[in-house]
């Protein structure tokens, strides 16, 4: 994590009542991101062999999410990748960046290929709307010093990483924009759930499949491409049908938020059976908030789910953007 831009985010939010959503033209700071960067003469070869997604069929400039999983095919981080010249930028959760670093450090051998933990020295910013106006000077370059990310499958939304002290250059622009409205980073993570998006931190590192996080359904898992570290679990759930659980979005209301890893439980049983795991998270109003969660496919609809133990707040089901077969 970077301090000194989580530090800033502090002092600015100085003002507890900031939007818990966003409309078109608001902006928000965000400190729980982390940013990678993959770059060599075989940074797409090694990363093809890494990750869920299909790397050789990014073009510069294109984004796209994926995971990266373990040997049971198990997803470690999920992340959105984008390409800049010859490097890969890869947004990923802040507190699972230098694990991945790691992680992908054991597997270059001979590969021309370096990794860089960008995290300690970038700061994020969340733009609501398509259109991104920066301020003089500082523009997307392949340096890195500047990255602009669209954001969602209808990119209305582009996420930027910048150095720490052009990133404090950009917040102090937006700021003063009369075209910029400042709202909580809460409503970056609402934006995400609403879109089915995946979070992901420590709490909920190796406990899914990528298709149960839905990525199969977001472009970030590709079944053509050559062999990945757990790409057999992955293909095998897939090509068999065995998948058993998906990622659904719910809403609740109560004083306590629901975080990562939050458990929920089937209460319409005596002695209550946990059934499902939240993946995020966040508040669309004062005591109700909305949350992403993996839950068994055949005990959903029909089932009374509690949140965090069998007697706990009530939870129901929301719409998703997308759609997948429910038994």
């Amino acid at each position: 994590m970077n301090d000194e831009w989580a530090n800033l985010l502090r002092e600015s939010r100085a003002n507890p009542k900031l939007p818990l959503t966003a409309t078109r033209n608001a902006f928000c700071g965000l400190a729980d991101l982390g940013l990678l960067r993959v770059c060599g003469d075989d940074a797409g070869i090694f990363l093809q062999g890494q990750s869920t997604c299909d790397v050789a069929a990014l073009k510069p400039g294109e984004s796209r999410p994926g995971a990266f999983c373990n040997a049971k095919g198990r997803v470690i981080a999920n992340f959105n990748m984008i390409r800049q010249g010859e490097c890969y930028y890869l947004v990923l959760p802040a507190d699972l960046a230098e694990t991945i670093r790691k992680h992908l450090r054991i597997f270059v051998l001979r590969s021309k290929v370096s990794i860089e933990n960008l995290t300690p020295r970038r700061g994020f910013i969340g733009l609501f709307g398509a259109g991104v106006t920066l301020p003089e000077g500082s523009v997307s370059d392949q340096s890195g010093n500047v990255l602009t990310m669209p954001v969602g499958q209808l990119a209305e939304r582009t996420l930027i990483a910048a150095e720490t002290a052009t990133a404090r250059r950009i917040w102090q622009y937006l700021q003063s924009s009369p075209d910029y409205v400042p709202v909580s980073p809460s409503a970056w993570r609402l934006k995400n759930i609403e879109e089915g998006l995946p979070g992901g931190t420590r709490a909920t590192s190796e406990e899914f499949l990528p298709q149960m996080l839905n990525l199969d359904l977001l472009g970030g898992i590709s079944y053509r491409k050559g062999c990945y570290t757990g790409q057999e679990v992955v293909a095998r759930t897939h090509f068999l049908g065995h998948l058993k659980r998906r990622m659904f979005r719910l809403r609740t209301f109560g004083d306590r938020e629901p975080g990562p890893g939050d458990p929920l439980y089937q209460g319409d049983v005596a002695e209550g059976q946990r059934i499902g795991l939240v993946v995020t998270a966040a508040p669309e109003s004062e005591q109700a908030f909305q949350l992403l969660a993996v839950l068994p496919l055949d005990r959903t609809r029909s089932t009374s789910l509690r949140l965090f133990r069998p007697d706990g707040p009530a939870v129901e089901f929301l719409t998703m953007p997308y759609t997948f077969d429910v038994p």
